[in-house]
């Protein structure tokens, strides 16, 4: 009897010793995944670090050559000139070192090709970067190699930032000889005067709708040759801006000065010719303006490389109006441009280029308007001895540089918008408005390709694009 009441004790103990083991290989297991998952999170953290580590260091090594493009490189040469194939150094990361490595090509649009590798306890991260090497005369809304002269009213002289100018420095009016307002009733940045400006390619122009969303023109910011001067009406005052703001004029308190303007870029010409040469976009327009006007040469004709003669036909085929006026890409004027009065033009994602001047007839509208794809590209470009004259009346909107190597004058009633900024090369009378202009600077002006700043001359570099490399 003794032996048959152990039996379901002995078999009780039996069965909590399986229960117990089966619990401590389950704790086990359980414990093993924990710690395996811990190690994984761990591992993968660690190479998020030292991923980012390696990034950083990439970046690093974009920025350093900006540094260097924009001053010396380390044999004392202009850091515009500096081309290393393989330039490396070392950084403190913590208690250990990272590396980058970067190196410099050109390209055709005169980019310079940043590429840059970044390395960190044994991973590696790429970056791309295309810079433009930029005269720092393209960080002004309004450059004038000598005068910039004002008319009084009904004139109306606007100029606001871009949407996307950020903290990037700029200037509204840069002059060699100096400002010259033509009365005490000019309108330089008026907040109560109506504000006729476009939108760009990049954002919304709040110009109604909210107030608060308003876009208001501020201060004016002002940069001089150590010459130059401010003059009022029509006897050539010499004031300052204290006398200026008497007169309602909004003026920032402080005239920044140097020695000499910073010189304006020069303009690659082959390179837009080339591109001209290759837009095939208008055939179909030359065709058809060749067939109407039954010459042989513009009907076959497929790029948009024009001599003066050929646009001129082209323009008199448009006004006809059998389809859009409105060209495509980059269009190359060799000679001068002249558009009827009240004709209207539009060059859509492109530029017109021209080698003498350009002229906007009375009533006549001419627009250059850019995508995002498209916004660095220059609006206008006038070359040689060429001025741009917009009419009386007339209609000029521009995305883009709008780029003059002489006077820029707007005439009475006309309208000017640009959205970009506004260069004259003229070192007499650069610029005079007469009518309404609205300039919204923006920065993608300094990524213009085909230009060329002067050697030995100051330079600012524009960043156009960035990726990273696989």
């Amino acid at each position: 009897m003794s032996q048959l009441r152990k039996r379901p004790i002995r078999s009780a103990a039996g069965m909590a010793l399986l229960v117990v083991l089966v619990i401590l290989i389950a704790v086990g297991a359980s414990s093993s995944s924990f710690i395996w998952f811990m190690n994984q999170l761990q591992d993968r953290a660690g190479l998020r670090y030292r991923s980012a580590v390696a990034m950083s260091l990439a970046e690093a090594g974009v920025h350093r050559t900006l540094s260097i493009l924009e001053m010396a490189a380390f044999d004392g040469r202009p850091g515009r000139e500096w081309r290393p194939t393989t330039y490396s150094e070392v950084l403190p990361v913590g208690s250990s070192e990272g590396r980058f490595t970067v190196a410099l090509t050109d390209d055709a649009d005169g980019a310079v090709v940043i590429s840059s590798i970044g390395e960190f306890a044994g991973v590696r991260r790429r970056l791309r970067a295309r810079g433009y090497v930029a005269s720092p005369a393209m960080l002004s809304a309004l450059y004038g190699t000598g005068l910039i002269r004002l008319e009084g009213a009904p004139s109306v002289t606007s100029i606001l930032p871009s949407e996307m100018t950020g903290d990037r420095p700029w200037i509204h009016l840069a002059a060699g000889t100096g400002v010259w307002f033509a009365s005490p009733d000019v309108s330089l940045n008026d907040p109560s005067a109506p504000l006729d400006a476009s939108p760009g390619p990049v954002g919304p122009l709040h110009v109604t709708g909210d107030p608060a969303r308003v876009v208001r023109p501020g201060s004016v910011r002002l940069f001089f040759g150590s010459a130059a001067e401010l003059i009022l009406s029509q006897d050539q005052q010499r004031v300052d801006t204290t006398q200026l703001r008497a007169t309602g004029i909004n003026v920032d308190g402080v005239v920044l000065r140097h020695d000499t303007l910073p010189a304006p870029p020069e303009v690659d010409r082959s390179y837009y010719q080339d591109r001209a040469r290759a837009n095939a976009a208008n055939a179909d327009v030359n065709e058809a303006a060749g067939k109407y006007l039954r010459d042989g040469e513009l009907t076959h004709k497929r790029d948009s490389l024009y001599t003066e003669d050929q646009f001129r036909q082209v323009l008199f085929y448009l006004a006809v109006g059998h389809r859009r006026p409105r060209l495509l890409g980059t269009v190359y004027v060799i000679g001068s441009v002249a558009l009827p009065d009240g004709q209207r033009l539009e060059v859509t994602d492109g530029a017109l280029v021209a080698e003498n001047t350009v002229l906007v007839g009375q009533g006549a509208s001419l627009e250059v308007i850019h995508s995002v794809a498209t916004r660095a590209l220059p609006g206008l470009l006038v070359l040689d001895n060429g001025a741009l004259i917009v009419a009386r009346e007339a209609w000029l909107r521009v995305h883009g540089l709008v780029y003059v190597n002489r006077l820029v004058d707007v005439g009475e009633g006309a309208r000017v918008s640009v959205v970009g900024s506004v260069l004259a090369n003229d070192s007499g009378l650069s610029f005079r408005n007469s009518g309404v202009v609205a300039i919204r600077y923006d920065p993608a002006v300094l990524g213009t390709p085909g230009l060329r700043a002067f050697t030995n001359s100051p330079v600012v570099v524009w960043v156009a694009a960035w990726e990273e490399l696989p």
